[in-house]
């Protein structure tokens, strides 16, 4: 892809110069995908193009959901209130000159799954592809979108101002992307929608185009006008808006804690994320649990350790946050095995008053650090040490004046 903007690239075809402007064909030479239909707008004629999925992973997600929102209706709409969108564009990196060639909306019809794309089949049609969109999002109670709340979002935001309109979206957005990350980047390599959808779903798509010639296609496409070599875009853009509604169940699921990870790393990972979320009792005992499991790789343990403890502390539960603090002192981790130490050092010192086993602590945390080439910890506790020995210093000599003076 080159850097050049929509407006550049389509004037390019055919030959066209800045002197011969594009004159736009009868709407007869661009012929319709196949299955698609003419819909009328106050802005001109749009196409759309329908399809229906049912089977049991779109079955077992819409039970999932409903369950959610049975059980946080303040948290999760019915499936039948929530849109799936995705955009396929002219550019992946957004901005004025790239525009929206096809939208998709995916909706649950009780337990069949409705998947209707927009398409523009040249600039002439968009100012009715969004008119379109807009009565489409109209009844629409939330938005669940991968990565939309960064791409999709601003990018039909900035095609609607382009044409003097402002773009209604519901103020609730379920963005995929952030949650999907939290959950399963400490095990997969990718957290994107197709390695998700291979590693969690379990789907392995065929015909398909991958998105980065996706902008490419759609220029050929307006060389040729032979709207079947989209094909693979419109399934393209379909699995992505299927795979959202399945993902957004399994998400849901695990973050409103009806259903458990099967895997240790994304039990860890789900528990720290509703912590964070919810700070429920029952987060924090599900991370109080799982941390100390040493088949997590120990950067997710230490995260679930700092959490817990910033909760436990906050709750003035300040014995068993002591608790979690010692049992890390024997974890084969030496970051782990330094953080409980600054905090037992911290615990005993301010919260105990036991300067004696708060120094103890102290000189254990600069020996780690020194072994784990942490200066900024290394110096840190030594100056706690310091201090402990000053402290201690004056206990000793406040006893000893009290003697002489008894």
């Amino acid at each position: 892809m080159t850097g050049r903007s929509f407006k550049d690239r389509y004037g390019s075809l055919g030959g066209a110069t800045e002197h011969q402007p594009v004159v736009l064909a009868p709407v007869v030479d661009w012929p319709l995908p196949v299955g698609a239909r003419l819909v009328e707008t106050a802005d001109g004629p749009c196409v759309v193009h329908d399809r229906l999925f049912s089977g049991p992973g779109v079955s077992s997600a819409w039970a999932a959901m409903s369950d959610c929102a049975a059980a946080f209706g303040d948290h999760y709409p019915m499936p039948s209130d929530l849109v799936f969108l995705d955009t396929e564009t002219t550019g992946l990196s957004g901005g004025t000159g790239t525009h929206v060639f096809l939208v998709g909306v995916g909706r649950f019809i009780g337990e069949v799954f409705h998947v209707r794309q927009f398409f523009m089949r040249h600039p002439g049609d968009e100012r009715a592809v969004l008119s379109a969109l807009q009565d489409d999002l109209s009844d629409a109670a939330a938005i669940v979108s991968y990565n939309g709340r960064t791409f999709d979002i601003p990018l039909l935001h900035t095609r609607f101002m382009m044409h003097g309109r402002r773009f209604s979206a519901p103020e609730r957005h379920f963005d995929l992307l952030s949650s999907s990350r939290a959950i399963w980047k400490h095990r997969l390599p990718s957290c994107s929608l197709s390695a998700i959808e291979l590693e969690v779903l379990g789907v392995e798509r065929s015909v398909d185009a991958p998105g980065w010639m996706i902008p490419q296609l759609y220029f050929d496409y307006l060389r040729s006008r032979h709207v079947q070599m989209l094909e693979p875009v419109f399934e393209h853009n379909r699995q992505d808006i299927l795979s959202l509604a399945r993902l957004a169940a399994v998400v849901h699921g695990f973050e409103s804690g009806l259903t458990i990870p099967d895997h240790a790393v994304d039990r860890l990972a789900v528990a720290i994320l509703r912590l964070r979320r919810s700070g429920s009792a029952q987060a924090i005992e599900d991370v109080r649990q799982l941390w100390p499991v040493l088949t997590v790789p120990s950067e997710l343990r230490l995260r679930g350790l700092r959490d817990i403890s910033v909760a436990l502390k906050r709750q003035r539960r300040h014995a068993e946050a002591a608790e979690d603090w010692t049992r890390a002192l024997a974890d084969p981790s030496r970051a782990i095995r330094l953080f409980a130490t600054e905090e037992l050092a911290k615990h005993y010192e301010h919260r105990e008053r036991d300067h004696l086993r708060a120094l103890e602590m102290a000189r254990r945390g600069a020996d780690a650090a020194i072994l784990i080439a942490d200066e900024l910890s290394s110096a840190a506790f030594n100056r706690r040490v310091q201090r402990l020995e000053l402290k201690l210093q004056l206990v000793h000599l406040e006893s000893a004046l009290s003697e002489e003076h008894a």
